[in-house]
C-alpha cells in the first residue's frame, strides 16, 4: 500500500492508493486530519488519465517553489477532493476540501475544509516525488 502525507505530523492530508494490482491505482483514499477533525473520501480515477493531473499539480509547485501569484486549484473527477494552493509568506499554503454528496432527499452530504502549510524546499520536493510514485504505482 502506497501512502503520501502532505502537511505536518498533526495536520495532514494522507493519500493512500489501492494495492490490488501493479500499475496506477484505480482509486485513492483521501484522509484529512486536523486538530479535532477527521474526514475521508474515496476518489475514483479518471478513466483516461488516472491521477496524473494530481502529480502535475504538485510538480508545478515544486517547479515554482520560490512563489507564484494567485491560487492554483486541483479537483478530483467527482469533486470529492479539492486542493487550492497559494504561495504566502515564503510557504505553500493548501486549503483542502473533502466532501461527500448524498442523493437522499433533504440530505446534501457533508464538507470538511482545512488549511495546511508546506515548506517550499525539501518537504515540497519529497511530496512531489512521493505523489509521482503514488499515481504511477511504481
Amino acid at each position: 500500500m502506497i501512502q503520501v502525507r502532505v502537511g505536518s505530523n498533526q495536520d495532514f492530508l494522507r493519500l493512500t492508493a489501492d494495492s490490488t494490482e501493479d500499475g496506477p491505482p484505480r482509486c485513492l483514499l483521501a484522509e484529512l486530519q486536523l486538530d479535532g477533525l477527521s474526514a475521508s473520501v474515496l476518489l475514483a480515477q479518471h478513466y483516461a488519465t488516472g491521477f496524473a493531473d494530481l502529480a502535475e499539480f504538485f510538480q508545478e509547485h515544486g517547479d515554482d517553489w520560490r512563489g507564484w501569484d494567485g491560487v492554483r486549484t486541483w479537483e478530483s473527477l467527482e469533486k470529492e477532493l479539492r486542493i487550492d494552493a497559494s504561495h504566502q509568506s515564503g510557504h505553500v499554503q493548501l486549503r483542502v476540501t473533502l466532501q461527500r454528496f448524498r442523493p437522499d432527499w433533504g440530505n446534501d452530504g457533508w464538507t470538511a475544509t482545512g488549511d495546511l502549510t508546506i515548506e517550499p524546499g525539501e518537504q515540497l520536493s519529497r511530496i512531489v516525488q512521493d505523489i509521482k510514485v503514488l499515481v504511477t504505482g511504481s
